[in-house]
């Protein structure tokens, strides 16, 4: 069967396993990275990673010629996708363990009968989740052209591991792939990272949520042999220059773990810390101390290792106060490297939820403020934290003109995203 499946912006990890899987299958399959080619196709698979695609590609995906499949986590919230998208069916969830017998039954015009596929008609269910017990699978499908890939400074995301028992109030994982941690066997990883490479991908970055829970069973019980035996063993591939850890908690580090990382990789990590005021950490469920942040940035020091971290602002009910404590802490911490972002509702968290149900004039992404650069909460205080940010991290920078222009059309363009979205969950547009 002709087979398409289409990555709207960049070679997404999840797609290229679903292209891998079909051409399993013995489907003829050709892969897209946009809209710019001609479909002509049996059936047509669409990777959306972010609720704005709805709207942003809408007119490309409407007018594509084909059986529609939306995959991704925009199928959090079916009933979105069909109010927006003129497509067939959404695969909800995790998708390898629907392929087979999803292809199969589309031959019997027997779709009505798969778990976890939503089709037109039936667009007002409630998704049901279900989770792969394995996470083994054939190869991915490798472009031709991976090498010239770039998603946050890596060719390629490699996917270890599924889950996380933790359950932040902003993050989509926990739904979308459980709170039970499933890893995949370290030698079908290190089979994968040794075909990438082959095909031109020198930056790989491991990734599964929080990198650290890589072969771990229960939360916050890390398996440190697990995951250093993967560093290891990736590195040998790659060079520790070219493999890095993006994403990693502060309550799920050791000595041992950051050794490894020193050793292994670039050696930088990536905390998610997002507040300096324990009220909101508590609000976001996020499950850590104030304490435990100053613990991990210096335990990561003691290893010779640079970090950098995430903060939200304009969460609902941040106060002042709130961000100010947020503030002190990230100039406290002085980072090697700041990512700040504006409180996103993605369909499917508590925080969608709350948004969806909170008034616009007592949501900081709304509420107005008297300023001449900005205008509303959020925007302000993002702006104020990545500008103070280029004063208090390790090594200051100066501000420019062009470096202020640059941080405030990214303030902007956060927040514009982000309005989008809220109306959209709220039903508005």
């Amino acid at each position: 069967m002709n087979t398409i499946v289409i990555s709207p912006e960049f070679y997404n990890y999840g797609s290229l396993v679903v292209a891998g899987i079909l051409k399993n299958l013995k489907h003829k399959v050709n892969y897209f990275k946009g809209f710019k080619n001609k479909i002509n196709a049996d059936i047509t698979f669409i990777s959306l990673q972010s609720t704005i695609h709805l709207l942003k590609y809408q007119k490309n995906i409407n007018s594509i010629d084909s059986f529609k499949v939306v995959g991704g986590p925009v199928t959090m919230d079916p009933s979105m996708v069909f109010k927006y998208l003129d497509v067939d069916a959404v695969m909800v969830g995790e998708a390898e363990n629907k392929l087979e017998n999803f292809m199969r039954k589309f031959e019997e015009n027997k779709l009505d009968e798969i778990e976890g596929v939503i089709l037109k008609d039936q667009k007002d269910e409630i998704p049901k989740m279900i989770h792969s017990n394995s996470l083994d699978r054939p190869l991915p499908y490798i472009p031709p052209d991976i090498k010239n890939e770039n998603i946050r400074g890596a060719n390629v995301y490699i996917e270890t591991h599924r889950g996380c028992p933790g359950n932040c109030g902003f993050c989509q994982v926990p739904k979308f792939f459980g709170r039970e941690v499933r890893s995949r066997k370290l030698n079908e990883i290190v089979n994968e990272v040794k075909e990438f490479v082959k095909m031109g991908a020198r930056r790989i970055a491991i990734s599964g949520g929080t990198g650290t829970l890589y072969g771990c069973k229960k939360f916050k019980e890390i398996n440190e042999e697990a995951f250093i035996e993967l560093l290891k063993n990736l590195s040998k591939i790659t060079g520790k220059e070219n493999l890095t850890i993006p994403d990693i908690r502060v309550d799920t580090v050791s000595p041992e773990i950051m050794e490894a990382i020193s050793k292994y990789t670039n050696g930088w990590v990536f905390y998610g810390i997002e507040s300096g005021s324990e009220k909101i950490l508590k609000k976001m469920n996020k499950g850590i101390k104030i304490e435990t942040v100053y613990e991990a940035v210096e335990l990561a020091r003691e290893h010779g290792v640079k970090v950098a971290g995430s903060f939200i602002v304009g969460y609902p009910g941040e106060t002042e106060d709130d961000f100010e404590a947020t503030l002190s802490l990230a100039d406290d911490l002085m980072l090697d490297d700041y990512f700040v972002s504006i409180a996103e509702p993605i369909p499917g968290t508590p925080l969608a939820e709350e948004v969806k149900n909170l008034p616009l004039d007592k949501n900081p992404v709304f509420m107005e403020v008297n300023d001449t650069n900005v205008s509303t909460i959020a925007e302000f205080r993002a702006l104020k934290l990545m500008l103070d940010s280029y004063v208090f991290r390790k090594i200051p920078m100066p501000m420019t003109e062009k470096l202020f222009n640059m941080i405030l059309k990214e303030v902007k363009s956060q927040s514009k995203h982000i309005k989008t979205v809220t109306y959209m969950i709220k039903d508005m547009i």
